[in-house]
């Protein structure tokens, strides 16, 4: 026990070394300045909803996940802020487009209302390109995640190519479509290949899914939602945005004028505390 306790002790100052040299890499690669929550104005902007706007979840749909800027704050605190900060919170989210109508994207995403026992089909596309995001919310390459560049165990931050994939949160659907944390992909630009989780290919009676899922909906009506799933970078992908309701209705509840008379629009409102 006593040379157990003399080799920790030995050790101690090696390794907090360590620690301190590694921290601001693995933590901080661009400045920042924290907002404290009392200095923001509250009440100021009507609560943003989907009522009337919603996505029709019996179209083949196309879901793009992209960076962009939106006021997420009242528009006064982004009143001097250098350069292209000015124009909002950099954040991530989901473009869909039915072929006809496009929803921009948006955090959190538009949100698909699907029919129980009509199949829902959506494309999922990755064009997280060189996103500003990247120098701020940081993947800790030295624990276990995606890494598509196969990098894990350096004590940098990871500067490669966004890894994405999509689950339907509380969805009954096969195990090829859950949008497991092996099943992500890599936008096939920005100088890098397209890369893919061991799971991206997984069969439907034979038939690889790749990217493109199609939901049953042979579950009873729910509220669920739709989120970004990626080994180890969950937290981080959710964190910026990538997250939409998903209405999936029936056995009554069908929103506006329902036989059940639950409450439908303007009265039916997603909500997300993040």
């Amino acid at each position: 026990m006593i040379r157990t306790r003399t080799t920790i002790r030995t050790a101690t100052p090696l390794l907090l070394a360590a620690i301190v040299l590694a921290a601001p890499l693995a933590s901080a690669q661009q400045l920042q300045a924290p907002l404290l929550g009392k200095s923001i104005p509250k009440f100021v902007d009507p609560l943003p909803t989907f009522v009337g706007n919603r996505v029709d979840g019996t179209q083949l749909l196309t879901v793009t996940m992209k960076e962009f800027q939106q006021m997420v704050l009242p528009a006064a605190l982004y009143a001097g802020l250098p350069g292209p900060f000015s124009a909002g919170t950099y954040v991530w989210g989901y473009e869909i487009s039915d072929g006809t109508t496009t929803y921009p994207a948006h955090y959190p995403g538009f949100t698909v209302e699907a029919q129980r026992g009509v199949p829902t089909t959506m494309t999922y596309v990755n064009d997280l390109i060189d996103p500003v995001l990247q120098d701020y919310l940081l993947v800790d390459q030295t624990l276990h995640w995606a890494d598509p560049l196969m990098q894990m165990g350096m004590m940098t931050p990871y500067t490669g190519p966004v890894a994405a994939v999509v689950h339907l949160h509380g969805g009954e659907v096969p195990s090829a479509i859950d949008g497991g944390p092996d099943a992500w992909f890599t936008p096939n630009s920005g100088g890098f290949p397209a890369y893919t989780g061991s799971a991206y290919n997984a069969t439907v009676e034979g038939v690889p899914v790749g990217n493109t899922y199609t939901y049953p909906n042979t579950q009873e009506a729910a509220t669920l939602w739709f989120h970004d799933h990626t080994l180890g970078a969950t937290r981080l992908n959710v964190y910026a945005g990538l997250a939409a309701f998903y209405l999936l209705r029936g056995d009554g509840d069908t929103g506006p004028g329902n036989e059940l008379g639950l409450p439908a629009d303007p009265y039916e409102i997603e909500m997300a505390i993040q």
